[in-house]
């Protein structure tokens, strides 16, 4: 895998993540909302970019079956530390979302809280077939999309991230830009520990809703349901839409 594609989570970006994001982080509702919807689903749960097992780990440990699959290698070696950390077991894959090949149909296939939105314009329907090969005949797909609400090109925030007592990342986030035309933010982080640095080229698409809605139906998609910021009603802004759809 080419470490210096956009949005890979290398070491030290994946070990950000873990700390600041470890297994049983919710973020705006999401593990709860996605609870309440597997618990009554039956099969294996592809969770497509498991990350460190945010959200997977707390649905194994709800009874639900998760299968995971990450590109990057940095966080699916997190992920395993993280199952044996919570005595859970998983299997995953590394791999790419648009040609991972497993001999499994999926119940159901989830990538939550905006992970699709990372995924290059120019790939995403070979993602969604490659989902639509994957998916069982009654299974249902579960995509979360995000709107870059609060970017604001031009925004530098510097900041240490503590490891532990006498260890500690140096961050730079930089905003760098937003493309209304192909509707695109673009933001460079830059990670540095003692001698090591690494860049991390963050690219973030978003979509219109007839826009996504025209995009799932001409990849041969169904039965297209949309959720609201996980049902809650009290979040007036919107932030997150998930689209629940068969094929």
């Amino acid at each position: 895998m080419n470490k210096n594609n956009k949005n890979y989570y290398g070491s030290l970006s994946s070990l950000v993540y873990d700390i600041s994001k470890p297994p049983g982080t919710s973020i705006d509702g999401d593990i709860e909302f996605y609870t309440q919807e597997l618990i009554r689903r039956d099969g294996i749960v592809l969770e497509a970019g498991v990350g460190n097992g945010r959200m997977a780990i707390p649905l194994l440990r709800k009874g639900i079956s998760i299968f995971a699959l990450d590109n990057s290698s940095e966080m699916l070696e997190i992920y395993n530390k993280n199952l044996k950390k919570y005595n859970m077991q998983s299997d995953s894959v590394h791999a790419d979302l648009k040609d991972f090949k497993v001999d499994i149909k999926f119940e159901t296939i989830i990538m939550p809280n905006g992970s699709f939105c990372l995924i290059d314009r120019n790939h995403i329907l070979d993602v969604l077939n490659n989902f639509k090969n994957h998916l069982a005949d009654n299974g249902k797909v579960y995509i979360d999309l995000i709107f870059p609400t609060s970017f604001k090109p031009g925004n530098v925030h510097e900041f240490d991230f503590l490891i532990d007592n006498d260890d500690y990342i140096k961050i730079k986030n930089k905003s760098i830009s937003m493309n209304w035309i192909e509707q695109k933010t673009y933001t460079e982080l830059e990670y540095k520990r003692n001698s090591t640095t690494e860049i991390q080229h963050f690219s973030l698409w978003w979509y219109g809703v007839e826009e996504f809605k025209n995009i799932l139906m001409n990849s041969g998609f169904k039965d297209i349901h949309i959720i609201e910021n996980y049902n809650n009603v009290k979040n007036l802004n919107l932030k997150t839409l998930t689209f629940i759809f068969g094929k």
